[in-house]
């Protein structure tokens, strides 16, 4: 016969536990500032990074050329300053580089259009160089994917009116994943694929990335300076002239875009990825898998 000393047993369970507990708290502790310290440095290191490159020209990383006369492809209204706003903040004040904006949709409302050309005054880019293309076949509408022939019709004529040398737009994921954003990727693509673009031009597409790096701001600077071979980064002062040409944009200025552009790293930092025709067709592939 065995006796149980049930007093005993529950002091001694109540001792176990009291030390699992204990080295849980510790174990939580000090991985927290450990936690802590990591995210100390590497905010330490956004604000070198931010500090130095304000006192320095980071002209060595921006698109190479120059080139002489840039593209600039949008779907909407609003699209050139709310995601290339750096991108266009350097090349409007660059001697070197023309800007011209081609955008593929007057947003579905017509107010729009003198929006985009009131924004463009306040970037810099003359409003003779500014095309807005209003066609059924081309509506604004985040589900509606638009038929590839015609946008690559559209740019490939822009491209070889104005001899242009570099074009940029959206990547396959549009930045937000919207349909129109990327029907302008697909058509670049197909432009590419197929040759049909002049050997003067060279492609080039805004770098899309996931949701927290999205809304991190400057956080987003050491990840975005190894992410990409091209980028255009601006300060904090040279961020007002971004914010006030959205401004400008009064009738999609509502609280969510306020503040899309208080946090968003694409008011602070553009990368940009050139492409290639053989990227294109091993991306191609990958996704046919």
């Amino acid at each position: 016969m065995m006796i149980v000393d049930l007093d005993y047993t529950r002091h001694y369970l109540s001792l176990q536990i009291n030390e699992i507990v204990c080295w849980w708290w510790y174990y939580i502790r000090e991985m927290s500032w450990q936690l802590l310290i990591a995210l100390l440095a590497y905010l330490c290191v956004c604000i070198f990074l931010y500090t130095l490159l304000k006192r320095v020209g980071h002209a060595a990383w921006q698109l190479p050329g120059p080139p002489s006369k840039l593209l600039l492809v949008t779907a909407h209204p609003d699209d050139e300053v709310m995601f290339f706003g750096p991108m266009v903040y350097w090349l409007t004040r660059s001697k070197v580089t023309e800007i011209y904006l081609l955008c593929l949709s007057m947003g579905g409302d017509r107010r729009r259009i003198d929006e985009l050309w009131a924004c463009a005054k306040v970037l810099g880019i003359p409003e003779s160089n500014v095309t807005i293309i209003m066609s059924s076949e081309l509506p604004d509408n985040q589900a509606v994917q638009w038929p590839t022939d015609e946008v690559a019709e559209s740019i490939l004529q822009y491209i070889e009116i104005y001899k242009i040398n570099a074009v940029v737009t959206f990547d396959k994921y549009g930045v937000s994943r919207h349909k129109n954003h990327i029907s302008l990727y697909f058509a670049i693509a197909a432009l590419c694929i197929e040759k049909k673009v002049p050997p003067y031009c060279k492609l080039y597409v805004l770098e899309s990335v996931n949701i927290i790096r999205k809304y991190i701001q400057l956080l987003d600077l050491p990840i975005s300076l190894l992410s990409a071979p091209y980028w255009y980064l601006v300060t904090r002062e040279q961020r007002r002239i971004i914010k006030k040409a959205m401004t400008a944009h009064k009738s999609q200025y509502v609280w969510y875009r306020k503040l899309y552009m208080i946090f968003s790293r694409y008011t602070f930092i553009n990368t940009l990825q050139e492409v290639s025709a053989l990227d294109l067709e091993l991306d191609l592939q990958f996704d046919d898998d």
